[in-house]
């Protein structure tokens, strides 16, 4: 499912009370929420769903074999699925 499909199932599960257009803001706003924040160095939990973690690994530097080496710090993201969400998928997987 790609944005504009879930911009749609949202709709639809509003019966419509919201137009595409606000749906899509929504997303969009809720997704630079999530992007500042974990840019930030901030921890984001959506509860029974999903949790970003960013991680910094410092700067390393080092020899080997009479050579110097360097590696940059590194800024990334942990994704974390909920236990409630693992359950869904694994009744999934069952069946």
């Amino acid at each position: 499912m790609n944005k504009n499909e879930l911009v749609t199932v949202v709709t639809s599960k509003l019966n419509n009370v919201l137009s595409k257009q606000e749906v899509l803001s929504v997303i969009n706003a809720m997704i630079e929420a999530i992007q500042e924040s974990v840019v930030n160095n901030q921890k984001v939990s959506l509860k029974s769903f999903l949790t970003f973690e960013p991680i910094i690994r410092p700067a390393k530097q080092g020899t080997s074999f009479g050579k110097d080496w360097s590696i940059p710090e590194l800024h990334s993201v942990k994704v974390k699925i909920s236990s409630s969400f693992k359950k869904l998928l694994a009744l999934k997987t069952k069946v």
